[in-house]
């Protein structure tokens, strides 16, 4: 299975698509959307895709912060987790930080996803706190 990374424009159509496809995973299943100020504050963000064919199957958003990156709003199609797509946008989003002069690379990981993470080389950073009702806790990786 061949998936292609790309940066996306905010607004564009794929843009579009890799907000629904977010929404779905991430916010409908605590009943909650996007709103208008979240989506518009992504105007300064690197929004990334990964495509299987035509089909947006996996995105990521990197905003820069201070000497790091954040990687945010990390989703990759259920039905395709745990087939190596999300590693792959991995070290697409740590080349994009490199290129864009960022050596580190964190998120906020939702507890279901700190394996994945502890997989890639991330470190477990701080406590756990709420994030959109949740727990979630920082990782971290030197890139």
């Amino acid at each position: 299975m061949k998936v292609t990374f790309k940066l996306v424009d905010h607004g564009s159509e794929e843009w579009k698509s890799a907000v629904q496809l977010r929404e779905a995973i991430l916010r409908k299943p605590l009943g909650s959307r996007f709103t208008d100020e979240e989506l518009k504050e992504e105007k300064s963000h690197i929004q990334i895709i990964g495509l299987l064919d035509t089909e947006i199957i996996a995105t990521s958003v990197l905003v820069p912060e201070n000497q790091s990156m954040k990687m945010q709003r990390v989703v990759v199609k259920d039905e395709l987790r745990n087939s190596g797509i999300g590693s792959e946008m991995m070290l697409f989003c740590e080349k994009i930080s490199r290129e864009n002069g960022k050596y580190s690379i964190f998120c906020h990981a939702r507890d279901t996803a700190v394996n994945f993470y502890l997989n890639n080389n991330y470190r477990i950073e701080g406590e756990y706190f709420p994030e959109d009702g949740i727990p979630h806790v920082k990782m971290v990786k030197q890139i």
